[in-house]
Order: structure tokens, then sequence, then C-alpha cells
């Protein structure tokens, strides 16, 4: 670490704890960035992620080498890895186990867009398939199946989000999780409004904007009471 990745490590730092807050993210579960030269900082596999702090994140080489000196990287580091190989428009990556898009892909049930917020992410594929991500041949083909897209869910296992940067990784992963919680509760009483190909469309171009990301981002950090 140096001091040139400190605003990086803060960042990084506050994201995993935003996420633990709300869900996406539990005692397992990670967020990276990729540095300028090409390696990737990501909170290590024995990190408490609701008290993470410098000393838990670690640094590894695009070939997934790590130093010994540093902590132990994630079992999923090659969820990682594959997706930053396969999109280098991508610098930070999100995947958690968020309780409700889980309780969806547990059900079957495909990710609809019924809540403006929801279109944000995209088409979210899922992958068929609960095992962990965490061998080259698995992560190729989740990051396959991303393609060039926002977002995916895992049968029964989670989520991961990818964006220009961790603020926006975060919030989209929100984003997922606030829409998967609409379509499992209204489940039982016969089912959600699903958006029109219309109303997607125009809640996609409405609310992707970086203001409204930073909004989200400023109202969950004020509610967890994160540093500014």
């Amino acid at each position: 670490m140096t001091s040139n990745t400190e605003p990086l490590q803060r960042t990084l730092i506050t994201t995993v704890h935003l996420l633990e807050r709300y869900g996406v993210i539990d005692f397992n579960g990670h967020a990276s960035v990729k540095l300028d030269d090409g390696r990737v900082m990501i909170n290590s596999a024995d990190s408490i992620r609701c008290a993470l702090t410098p000393n838990d994140l670690v640094v590894v080489n695009a070939d997934g080498s790590v130093d010994a000196s540093q902590p132990r990287p994630p079992n999923e580091l090659a969820l990682h890895l594959a997706v930053y190989q396969a999109r280098p428009d991508v610098k930070a990556v999100v995947h958690g186990h968020p309780e409700w898009s889980t309780l969806l892909t547990s059900a079957g049930q495909p990710y609809q867009v019924v809540f403006p917020q929801g279109a944000v992410p995209g088409d979210v594929p899922v992958f068929d398939s609960p095992r962990s991500i965490s061998n080259a041949e698995t992560a190729n083909a989740v990051a396959a199946l991303l393609g060039n897209g926002k977002a995916a869910l895992m049968k029964a296992h989670g989520c991961v989000t990818v964006a220009e940067d961790l603020l926006e990784a975060a919030v989209l992963a929100i984003y997922l999780e606030m829409n998967a919680e609409r379509q499992v509760r209204c489940a039982p009483l016969g089912g959600a409004y699903v958006f029109t190909d219309a109303e997607v469309e125009g809640s996609r171009k409405g609310l992707s904007k970086r203001a409204l990301y930073e909004k989200c981002w400023g109202f969950f950090k004020a509610k967890y009471k994160l540093p500014r």
C-alpha cells in the first residue's frame, strides 16, 4: 500500500461498510477496485466486513499472485479477476449475498423491473448454479454471462455488479436488491406490477445519472453514520 492508494482505500472501506449495513454483504462478500497499474485492491478473506480497516485490504497482482506479507484474499477473487480481464472498462466490482435477490433466484424467478431504480442495472441474467465462484472456469463463465452488462445474479447464491468506480457499483447493488425485495414481497399478493419495455427504458434513461447515484450513496452514508 502507498499514500497514492489512500483515497481508494477509504472509499473501498466505506463501500464494504455501507453494503454490509444495507445487507448486500454479510460475513462474506467483497468489493474491489482496479488500480492504475492493473493490480486489484480487495477486502481480505478473513476481514470482519462491518469493522473493516486498511489492514484488512490486500493488493493482488493481475495474475492473482499476492505478496506473502499481505492478508489472504477472498476465495472468490477469481470472479473479480475474470471480470477485469474480460471488461477493460470496469474499474470496480461488488459481489455479495443479499437476502431478497437470493430468495428470488432460489425460487427460480427471473429478475423483472418492478421499481423505477430497478431498471438501472439493465438486463440481469442469472447464473444457473449456486456454487462458489472460486476457480477460473466458473469465474470466466460468470464473466461471459455478464457480458457488457452491469449486473448478474447467481442462483441461490448472490449478485455481482460492475462499474467505473466503487460508488456506482455499490449503488447498482442496492438498486438490484431494492427491486428484488419488492418482487418477493409482492409474490403473496399476486405478484408485482412489471414495467413495460417503454417504462423500463424511460426509468433507465431518467435515473442512470451520476448525481442520482451520489444522492443514494450520500443518503446511506448519512443513515449509517459513515465518515463523510
